[in-house]
């Protein structure tokens, strides 16, 4: 009767259950899905909308409300990240996230109907993935994962210090290399204390801290606080 009644509607697709959904979604199409399976008794009815000006799908519910995925800001494991979309779903989540350990590649698991697109942002850069839509059940990155931006060493300064440092000086207090693997936070041992003879002659009035990359910018800790523990002897 549904189908019926919208035959006429521009673009219209189809009436579908979760489980025979189309393979492809055509540009600017539209259709109705109902999202028990073909052989349950129908639960709850949504309708789609593929907008060719935009790099997602929406789709609404009965009283016409868009939903989307919202990853709020933070700093995330690949376990978060699942769970953000787990959240969304109110349960088993159709999309998720893993890491195949040796090559350092993310990799992508969708139920059936379902495609992630990578066209808009840059989210893809960061787990490996080309700038396309995946719809395949089970895809591989292209790419390493870059989760930690291209950070190879990580250096603490302090402009409390001169040492030396390839053939100079520099205000480096210490430095390491993270070792963490894909997908995940980088996680820094403890620190055994190294001492450096002060530069200062007089009093100290203030003291500069700061974290850099390896080539020397300054480290975005989106936000996140930190506590340098200084000890003077």
């Amino acid at each position: 009767m549904i189908e019926q009644n919208m035959k006429n509607e521009k673009n219209f697709r189809g009436v579908f259950t979760s489980d025979m959904l189309p393979k492809q979604v055509k540009k600017d199409e539209n259709g109705i899905i109902n999202l028990d399976i073909s052989t349950g008794p129908g639960t709850h009815w949504v309708c789609y909308f593929n907008d060719s000006n935009n790099n997602f799908i929406e789709y609404f519910d009965p009283f016409g409300v868009e939903h989307s995925i919202t990853i709020p800001n933070g700093n995330y494991m690949i376990s978060e990240l699942n769970e953000e979309i787990e959240d969304h779903f109110n349960g088993k989540s159709p999309i998720i996230f893993d890491v195949h350990q040796a090559t350092s590649r993310f990799i992508i698991k969708l139920d059936k109907g379902f495609t992630i697109d990578f066209e808009g942002g840059n989210l893809h850069e960061i787990l490996g993935f080309e700038s396309k839509v995946y719809d395949q059940p089970k895809q591989r990155g292209k790419y390493i994962a870059d989760i930690s931006k291209g950070i190879d060493d990580i250096f603490i300064h302090c402009d409390l210090i001169t040492s030396l440092y390839n053939e100079g000086t520099s205000d480096i207090l210490y430095l390491f290399s993270p070792l963490n693997p894909p997908g995940s936070m980088i996680v820094i041992n403890e620190i055994n204390p190294l001492f450096e003879e002060v530069n200062r002659k007089d009093y100290i009035d203030s003291v500069r801290m700061y974290i850099t990359d390896q080539n020397d910018n300054i480290i975005d800790l989106n936000h996140q606080r930190v506590i340098y523990k200084l000890i003077l002897d």
